[in-house]
């Protein structure tokens, strides 16, 4: 019995904190201030880029995700040259990153919609995800690394 009664008391006060909350983000119940009226600010208006800033900004297909299907050579070494080949990397301003683990190499570098190359950063031989991140989402795909 007198769980609830503590139930149902503290349910009420959530409503009623849950109401005046929704009044006052809705402006319905106007908030306290020290502020006059002649000191509050303007209402803020929303800016947009300028029409040459919007024609030039790269179009990326977020629902194309990108799939690695191949890495050459495998097995590769710290410091080789590494070719990616897949489907819908994007256009070059669309694809983002390149990563072994979760380290960045040195340079890696878009050459087409299915390709890119990179080279491998000094890391510990064994397996090693290597990854791609697009505009589309991410892909990876599995190397094994020798020692130097």
């Amino acid at each position: 019995m007198r769980n609830s009664l503590i139930l149902r008391r503290t349910v009420s006060c959530l409503s009623l904190a849950g109401l005046i909350a929704i009044l006052s983000y809705g402006g319905l119940v106007e908030a306290k201030s020290d502020e006059t009226k002649s000191q509050k600010s303007s209402p803020v208006k929303p800016t947009t880029a300028p029409p040459s800033a919007v024609a030039s900004a790269p179009v990326c297909d977020i629902s194309a995700h990108p799939k690695i299907t191949k890495v050459t050579p495998d097995p590769v070494k710290p410091g080789q040259r590494i070719v990616i080949k897949g489907t819908n990397f994007g256009t070059r301003d669309c694809f983002k990153d390149v990563t072994f683990k979760a380290v960045h190499p040195k340079e890696f570098k878009y050459v087409n919609d299915s390709t890119a190359e990179a080279t491998v950063p000094e890391l510990k031989p064994g397996l090693v995800p290597v990854h791609i991140l697009t505009a589309g989402g991410a892909s990876q795909f599995t190397v094994q690394v020798l020692g130097k």
